[in-house]
């Protein structure tokens, strides 16, 4: 191990993980000055933009010094930087506020919702530094060019699955406001998804041209006003001050995750008539996890390979083994639930939420707590 290379990668990262903050920061404060178009559209307000062109800035930033960071750790070790739960959870972190950068901001234009992903990004870093280990070389069952091949593959597609969920997760919210505030869900054919377009009809309906300004009869902040103001909070500082306290056991950090997810929580409740309609969330959720799907599927297949090599057999229902092969069957029923009629919308999101949950479940809980073939790889 190089010790200076280790120490100005360790530097770097505080850097990148600071930057990512501030941009999510930047990011939040950019939706709080977003305002809801005659379109139904959002629209941000000059001091929003510029803020927001801050937090880009900042967040590319973030990017260009976790990746110098992340090299230097590999030339530090001599060896691959994926190959423990700090470099795995710290590289799932940068790519997914890369893809998001990409795809939701610049491809969909969707910037005002980089301060999600940029939340779950620092909950991604906020794990890696409480599974901190030393650069150094690994086991001798790890030494194997596999190791580049089916780790990468499943580090990068669970940073896309993360994408992937914070759309899923929106686009539940705001459906289900639009549904509320459109009178019946009934009428948009259960998990189907067209409260969207009604939503957006009420809101254009709900503005005059006589008077030479556009009057608000159906208030946008309407579909806030229907959800419960209490339990947005709440429930996500229950959720993650559970799983924290479960995986780390640490009460102080218990408490700061859980008190940022409930800040998060209240910020989305506050963000719901400001985010992009249910159908347009939809659609970007299902096209990143199409996407990040076949990717997933090469990295159970590449880890099949690897098991011949290494254990002399292809699939031995490891814990691991099948953790994975579960999440890939959850991931193949949201895209297969998609294009089935009566399926598609609400339905086929929470099976995508439960996918990304077995996820989770997959990479931590059977790292940490799960005695396998894979228990080596700990942290």
């Amino acid at each position: 191990m190089n010790p200076q290379l280790a120490e100005t990668s360790n530097t770097l990262w505080n850097v990148a993980f600071l930057l990512y903050i501030v941009a999510m920061v930047c990011y939040f404060f950019r939706l709080a000055f977003t305002k809801v178009g005659v379109d139904g559209l959002p629209v941000s307000s000059r001091a929003g933009t510029r803020v927001g062109l801050v937090g880009t800035g900042l967040a590319l930033g973030g990017v260009a010094v976790h990746a110098v960071s992340v090299v230097q750790r590999g030339m530090a070790s001599g060896r691959v930087p994926w190959a423990n739960m700090f470099e795995y959870s710290s590289l799932m972190a940068l790519v997914a506020v890369a893809v998001g950068l990409v795809v939701v901001q610049r491809r969909f234009g969707y910037g005002h919702l980089m301060g999600f992903v940029l939340f779950v990004a620092v909950i991604a870093m906020t794990s890696a530094l409480l599974l901190y280990a030393e650069p150094g070389p690994v086991v001798p069952a790890l030494q194997s060019y596999w190791i580049k091949i089916h780790t990468s593959a499943a580090m990068a597609s669970s940073s896309i699955f993360m994408v992937g969920f914070v759309a899923t997760a929106l686009f539940l919210v705001k459906d289900t406001a639009e549904r509320r505030v459109a009178g019946s869900g009934a009428s948009f054919g259960g998990g189907t998804v067209g409260a969207a377009e009604a939503g957006a009809d009420t809101l254009a309906e709900g503005y005059e041209a006589d008077s030479g300004q556009f009057e608000e009869i159906a208030s946008a902040t309407a579909q806030r006003d229907v959800l419960s103001p209490v339990l947005f909070p709440v429930v996500p500082f229950l959720v993650v001050g559970a799983f924290t306290l479960a995986v780390w056991q640490l009460p102080v950090a218990t408490l700061i995750a859980a008190s940022a997810a409930a800040l998060l929580g209240a910020a989305t409740w506050y963000a719901v008539p400001l985010l992009p309609p249910a159908a347009r969330l939809d659609n970007l959720a299902y096209r990143v996890i199409a996407f990040a799907f076949p990717i997933w599927t090469f990295a159970v297949m590449a880890g099949a390979i690897w098991a011949e090599e290494a254990w002399g057999r292809y699939w031995g229902w490891d814990p691991k083994e099948t953790g994975s092969f579960f999440t890939w069957v959850l991931y193949a029923s949201y895209l297969h639930a998609r294009s089935t009629h009566g399926w598609r919308g609400r339905r086929a999101a929470w099976i995508g939420v439960i996918g990304f949950v077995a996820l989770m479940v997959t990479y931590y809980a059977v790292n940490l707590w799960v005695v396998g073939l894979h228990s080596y790889a700990g942290v």
